[in-house]
């Protein structure tokens, strides 16, 4: 298993977004069928977000007002993400170098899922379809 850079960080969200994220995950007691929550944990919906920020070339915004979600050793069972947050920071910065700065990675990751929650948020509360199904619809689109 990769070692995870982030282990010491923890995957805030915006308290503005809170009941949105946590009324479309199926953690912190949300007894909802995945049609109406489709994410099993708030790092999913976060997950998500961040590429769905990616895809669409959203800047980072960083916000100081959040709540922790959960800490970043989460990422350590699902090592595919690391590799992408470290991806796309490069992408951005064409410096190798600049990956050896784990805080400044994460932080533009954070910015960057920030960025594209209100969106993903837009995609699932369209009051004529499921969450689940609204969300496959916009998947659908941005791969095809």
């Amino acid at each position: 298993m990769n070692a995870n850079p982030f282990a010491s960080f923890n995957v805030e969200i915006p308290k503005k977004y809170r009941d949105s994220v946590i009324s479309y995950s199926r953690t912190g007691g949300n007894k909802n069928t995945p049609e109406y929550a489709p994410f099993k944990r708030q790092v999913d919906f976060w997950y998500l977000a961040f590429l769905v920020g990616i895809s669409k070339g959203l800047d980072p915004e960083p916000d100081s007002d959040t709540y922790n979600a959960t800490p970043a050793t989460i990422f350590s069972s699902d090592p595919y993400r690391i590799n992408h947050m470290l991806l796309a920071y490069l992408g951005v910065t064409q410096d190798v170098e600049s990956l050896a700065n784990h805080r400044a990675v994460f932080d533009y990751c954070l910015g960057v899922a920030n960025a594209g929650m209100p969106y993903l948020i837009q995609i699932m509360a369209d009051p004529d379809e499921r969450p689940l199904w609204s969300l496959f619809d916009e998947l659908e689109g941005l791969v095809a």
